[in-house]
């Protein structure tokens, strides 16, 4: 009972056990979420010259590997190489400035896994092999003989591997509600890093001449820094979540070329190895470095289902295309003067040259992951 007291000094009965208000509990608020996704994804292969051919045998020497000519088979090379689907993995880290999260930053990094395409022939199954180059000396198509029956056997071997990593960071603020969805701009950094290593070697055993293995390396990466500038919107319905992004990235493309080459060479019981190979001569060996301005624009798709309080499931696509990206079949001069070839000497036009032809690189694919709230 609750008493009051009256003008005239006594009590009276205003209510009987009147409930008392509660204070408003407070909300729980997590700033805390993070999101671990497995990726598989393609990317854009790297696209090589023609580097091993063989012909039938019979063929003339002359003619034999040449290409243009007739009876000419590529082996490896002219084709890009390295396009397959792989896997990898992304996390993804952020942190909400007020409970209506309508403010917040957000870090992240993917990485897909190395991916290496090989080439190995020997004269045992293939007895013609050869390494075709344009003769600059001539200015017509000629081959480097690898194995060619009558002058010695021989073998050649190839490997390139490549990689491809990113992180960001990005603030977040809410710019309004459109049909149910929060929409969000989006800006921060932007870092990528696409790598190509190729190399490739051939012997030739002449009882004749000796032996001599010639060894190219090239070696291309591209790193790119940026900033980065977006939209992204987000939709719920009970469990379900939809999730949409769109970004572009402005920056500066970093890219780096080594190339290397050297040959070793036996001749009677004396054994010498000298710089420069065939494609990675005296003329274009070194490390190499420029800089120009590259595009990353990017857009991402999500959907997702709450499966507890603080855990959400995620699969999405995503789609990133990279403009200026220094492969290392861009870096490959096929035109050689053949006096540049250990052991020389040389003479007339210098050839191979370092070269940097980029391109463009397509990465895209799918994503499965959770997201849990702290």
């Amino acid at each position: 009972m609750i008493l009051a007291t009256t003008a005239l000094g006594g009590t009276s009965a205003l209510a009987a056990d009147l409930p008392v208000k509660a204070p408003p509990k407070a909300v729980d608020f997590n700033p805390f979420w993070a999101e671990a996704d497995y990726l598989a994804w393609s990317v854009s292969g790297d696209k090589l010259p023609a580097l091993v051919t063989t012909a039938p045998v019979g063929t003339p020497l002359g003619l034999a590997g040449v290409l243009g000519q007739p009876t000419t088979t590529v082996l490896f090379g002219d084709s890009s190489v390295n396009k397959d689907w792989r896997s990898g993995g992304r996390i993804t880290a952020g942190y909400w400035f007020d409970p209506q999260r309508s403010r917040g930053i957000e870090a992240s990094f993917f990485g897909l896994e190395n991916i290496g395409t090989g080439f190995a022939a020997n004269t045992g199954a293939t007895p013609i092999l050869m390494r075709p180059f344009l003769n600059v000396a001539t200015g017509a198509q000629d081959a480097l003989i690898a194995g060619f029956p009558g002058i010695g056997t021989g073998s050649v071997n190839a490997n390139e591997t490549s990689r491809l990593l990113g992180a960001g960071a990005l603030y977040r603020q809410d710019i309004g509600s459109w049909s149910g969805q929060r929409v969000s701009a989006l800006i921060g950094y932007r870092y990528l890093r696409s790598s190509d290593t190729l190399w490739i070697t051939d012997t030739l055993n002449s009882a004749a001449f000796g032996v001599f293995t010639p060894t190219d390396n090239f070696k291309a990466a591209s790193n790119f820094h940026g900033l980065d500038l977006g939209l992204t919107g987000e939709w719920r319905n009970g469990p379900w979540s939809l999730e949409w992004r769109g970004k572009v990235a402005l920056g500066a493309n970093l890219k780096t070329a080594d190339i290397s080459g050297s040959t070793t060479s036996t001749i009677g019981a004396v054994t010498t190895t000298t710089a420069g190979g065939f494609l990675a001569a005296p003329s274009n060996i070194g490390h190499f470095e420029q800089t120009r301005f590259a595009v990353v624009p990017e857009i991402s798709l999500k959907a997702g289902y709450q499966i507890a309080p603080a855990w959400r499931l995620i699969a999405g696509y995503d789609v990133m295309y990279w403009t200026g990206v220094q492969r290392a079949g861009g870096l490959i001069d096929t035109g050689v003067n053949p006096t540049l070839v250990p052991p020389g000497p040389a003479v007339g036009p210098v050839r191979p040259l370092p070269v940097f032809n980029t391109t463009n690189l397509l990465a895209q694919g799918f994503s499965f992951g959770v997201r849990y709230n702290y």
